[in-house]
């Protein structure tokens, strides 16, 4: 993966905040309470590294996402300049992976608590503010 990073600065971001996370020794069950009494009557819960494992996975997936979608607008675009021919542009599909790529940030950022994001933008104001 860090060969990965290499040569992808928004890979190294992703990876770089996944890298700083840690983990409680417990979680909270969201499921629904029908659900939940299941879960529990047949030993069913999972167990905090699978809850673990399944959160970076789902970050890895979106993050997977993203990128695919960037890198699909960009050669996209080179195809579209490279038919030289800008009266028959057609950026259909280059808008269709940008709103991928967006949604899919989207949901990557959706994972991180309101209070980090809000901790994250007071450390940056007060750097600025030097």
């Amino acid at each position: 993966e860090s060969k990965r990073e290499e040569g992808n600065e928004m890979r190294a971001a992703f990876n770089f905040y996944a890298r700083q996370l840690s983990f409680a020794d417990e979680y909270v069950l969201t499921a629904p309470k029908d659900k939940r009494k299941e879960m529990i009557r047949n030993d069913a819960l999972p167990s905090v590294t699978a809850v673990i494992a399944s959160d970076l996975d789902r970050r890895d997936l979106y993050r997977n996402q993203f990128l695919t979608a960037i890198d699909d607008a960009v050669a996209e675009v080179a195809y579209q300049v490279r038919l030289k021919q800008p009266e028959e542009v057609d950026v259909t599909d280059v808008v269709t992976l940008v709103n991928e790529a967006h949604e899919a940030c989207e949901n990557w950022f959706s994972l991180i608590p309101s209070q980090d994001v809000e901790e994250a933008v007071a450390a940056v104001m007060l750097k600025d503010a030097k």
